[in-house]
């Protein structure tokens, strides 16, 4: 009885906070996550759309890896807790001094804006 009540304890305290929203976020998380620690470029680029928000520096996806998804921004992500935006349909993920942006796209969520965190 009491490992079950220190089980459920530490499951509800170590969930991020995107599992309550029931809107796929917590799937497409745990596999970025995934590819972000192994450094998986191509699982990468297929979770990335490049688009005004992304390519302002680079106007390629091996561009943008190599220059804003470093290996400390790779660091930081694998293990981040992305918080949901209030409007409801966007997560961000604070690291240092970038905020990751993630929205739902018609080919499922993707990582599609960064912005400096003032």
């Amino acid at each position: 009885m009491k490992l079950a009540a220190v089980l459920a304890l530490s499951l509800a305290l170590g969930a991020p906070a995107f599992a309550a929203a029931n809107d796929g976020f917590a799937g497409f998380w745990a596999i970025f996550a995934a590819a972000v620690a192994r450094d998986d470029g191509a699982m990468l680029e297929k979770l990335t759309v490049m688009g005004p928000s992304l390519d302002q520096q680079d106007k390629t996806f091996a561009g943008f890896h190599a220059h804003v998804l470093d290996r400390k921004a790779r660091k930081c992500l694998a293990v981040a807790r992305p918080k949901i935006e209030p409007n409801g349909g966007e997560y961000s993920a604070f690291c240092g001094q970038i905020i990751f942006g993630f929205s739902r796209t018609a080919g499922g969520w993707k990582l599609t804006d960064i912005s400096p965190d003032d």
